[in-house]
């Protein structure tokens, strides 16, 4: 019994570690609005930039009187293939 409950309780733990995300839809025109409100919303203010490549802007921020690192990464969406753990297909 209590190698079915340890068993139950690993497999809960790999489920819910891929928990589904919900996006939803920001107006066109308006994702300048909405990272502004995203930053003013934690607090991001005082902040020196550096731009680490073509779509990488790395800020270093003040937020509640502590200096904090802020990412802005952009990166192309692509389709991955993600396993389901010790299963595998084979053709």
């Amino acid at each position: 019994m209590k190698y079915l409950f340890v068993l139950l309780t690993l497999l809960f733990c790999i489920v819910s570690a891929n928990k589904p995300r919900l996006y939803t839809r920001i107006p066109k025109y308006f994702v300048d609005n909405r990272v502004s409100n995203f930053l003013n919303e934690n607090r991001i203010t005082n902040c020196f930039e550096f731009r680490e490549t073509e779509t990488n802007l790395l800020l270093k921020c003040w937020r509640d009187n502590k200096l904090t690192d802020v990412s802005i990464d952009i990166n192309p969406g692509k389709k991955e293939y993600r396993p389901i753990y010790g299963l595998s297909l084979s053709i």
